[in-house]
């Protein structure tokens, strides 16, 4: 398949391609039966026997633990930087965002990470530069950042579960360089900086009527994005402690209903791991914090992040998985990749996360981009292209000068219809159920929630291989389990519905398509 056709711009409709497929195969003792299946849930073929040609494939066993892992807060995108030109897409286009990110046929995203501006002093990026509500004599004006607060309001309107306000930089007042990039938070400023976000926390309730749950006072720390293309600010080891005792002490004065969440370093292995504890050991910080956020721009194996799960039990805190993007085959780099390549590999990250770091958040970075590395005015198609020139950071892309020369389009990457796998129906609260596979090439997560259980399967096995038959062992719990709907991703599908698995008592089988993310939806009665 060429990659043109491996992506869409979104129409507002869910499209489906028109496809013959195998759905059922299976030559074990549950299942016998092949169905074919045209354009599922319009005209089922009658049942026929198995082609003698067709190479036939091992079973694989997927069996569900017998007790929750851990429940789901969330699982979310931010949305940084993107505000200023999608806002200038007009009204029609920002509703139809704000459907795409929270409607019930789009994301159903249950965070939205709100990026409280540092000003953007010395910033060289226009669209990454975000106001500063605070100013030089110490006062606020919440009249700017409008654009952004458009889309803040968006998501508390579409009760989005929890919205998080995160930092890149403080303002200019409290850096070493008085700038917004570049520099170091002041020690000597810490109480007033704390005391800023505080009162900023308390302006967006009192000035818009939004609420954040949660806010994280530094980004990364480690750093200052010195190149100064976007914001940042280094946060000394030494000051992180100090910083999240004063944010969360201002915090129960100004704005109780809002809980710090720290420190969101850029890396697993050499960040995250070695720096936490030192910076949780200061008086007061352990109690100070509702959860540790790591971002996970080393790309962690599955051995760095069972030490996450290790160290989160260690210091009895949750751990969020707060940011991710920008994979390519050469790790983190410049690249723009739509297709199910990159699809894949968020699948796998999301479940490496959950499943394997035990996080109870996973939030993807940027959930619009104008990064697309082509000009779509003058190629309309290059958004289908694989290019070395933009970034794998959005779920969905647009024309960064959408606004002046017409073009309107949203772009649909793989990446969005995989998370929406995840999102659209692992809800807050969700019990999480580890599965362990008899094949590498299937991971799967279990998840219950009330009477509705469900499966999101991951087959990881090369386009156009056979499928794999899928069976998979739930425990003996009271109440029959019914299939409800499957809907699945792959090079060819975006959550189209596909067939539903074949039910025997407790065990459940399926047909495992290549390259895909299929998640399965069950009822459990209690008769």
């Amino acid at each position: 398949m060429s990659q043109r056709q491996q992506a869409n711009p979104s129409t507002g409709v869910h499209v489906t391609v028109r496809r013959l497929g195998v759905i059922g195969a299976f030559l074990t003792s549950i299942v016998a039966a092949v169905v074919l299946v045209l354009d599922v849930g319009v005209t089922l073929a009658p049942v026929v026997p198995v082609s003698l040609s067709q190479p036939r494939q091992a079973s694989v066993v997927a069996a569900v633990g017998a007790r929750p892992s851990h429940r789901l807060v969330g699982i979310g995108a931010s949305g940084a930087w993107w505000s200023v030109p999608a806002y200038a897409l007009g009204v029609k286009d920002r509703r139809r965002i704000g459907r795409l990110l929270y409607g019930n046929h789009g994301l159903r995203l249950s965070q939205f990470r709100f990026n409280i501006g540092g000003g953007g002093v010395g910033v060289s990026t226009w669209w990454k530069a975000p106001p500063t509500w605070y100013t030089p004599n110490g006062s606020f004006n919440f009249a700017t950042d409008s654009q952004a607060v458009y889309f803040l309001r968006q998501a508390a309107t579409a009760h989005v579960h929890d919205l998080v306000g995160f930092v890149n930089s403080a303002p200019p007042a409290f850096t070493s360089n008085h700038q917004s990039c570049g520099g170091t938070l002041l020690t000597s400023a810490i109480p007033s900086y704390a005391l800023e976000l505080a009162m900023t926390v308390q302006g967006i309730q009192s000035h818009f009527g939004v609420k954040l749950s949660y806010i994280s006072p530094m980004n990364e720390p480690v750093g200052s994005q010195a190149s100064c293309h976007q914001e940042g600010m280094a946060v000394p080891i030494g000051e992180r402690g100090p910083l999240v005792v004063a944010l969360a002490h201002d915090l129960a004065r100004l704005a109780p209903w809002c809980h710090v969440i720290a420190d969101e370093s850029a890396f697993v292995a050499n960040g995250f791991l070695v720096d936490t504890p030192k910076w949780l050991s200061y008086p007061g910080a352990s109690g100070a914090v509702a959860a540790l956020a790591y971002h996970g721009y080393d790309y962690p194996d599955a051995q760095t992040l069972r030490s996450v799960h290790r160290l989160a039990n260690q210091l009895h805190h949750q751990v969020w998985a707060t940011e991710i993007c920008c994979h390519t085959p050469n790790g983190f780099a410049y690249q723009y990749d739509p297709t199910m390549i990159s699809g894949i590999w968020l699948a796998d990250t999301i479940y490496n996360d959950l499943m394997v770091a035990g996080a109870s958040v996973f939030d993807w970075w940027l959930a619009l981009s104008p990064d697309l590395g082509c000009n779509p005015a003058a190629d309309p198609t290059c958004f289908a292209d694989i290019n070395a020139l933009g970034r794998n950071d959005g779920l969905i892309y647009f024309d960064l000068h959408g606004g002046a020369n017409g073009d309107h389009r949203l772009y649909l990457t793989k990446r969005y219809w995989v998370l929406a796998n995840f999102s659209r129906y692992l809800r807050p609260g969700a019990e999480l159920y580890p599965v362990a596979t008899s094949d590498p090439r299937v991971k799967a997560l279990a998840a219950r929630e009330g009477n509705r259980e469900m499966i999101i399967a991951i087959n990881r096995s090369p386009e156009g291989s056979p499928p794999i038959p899928l069976v998979i062992e739930f425990p003996p719990r009271s109440g029959r389990l019914t299939p409800s709907y499957s809907v699945q991703t792959s090079f060819t599908d975006s959550l189209k519905p596909v067939a539903n698995p074949t039910v025997t008592g407790s065990i459940i089988a399926t047909l495992s398509q290549p390259f895909s993310v299929t998640t399965y939806v069950f009822d459990r009665s209690n008769k």
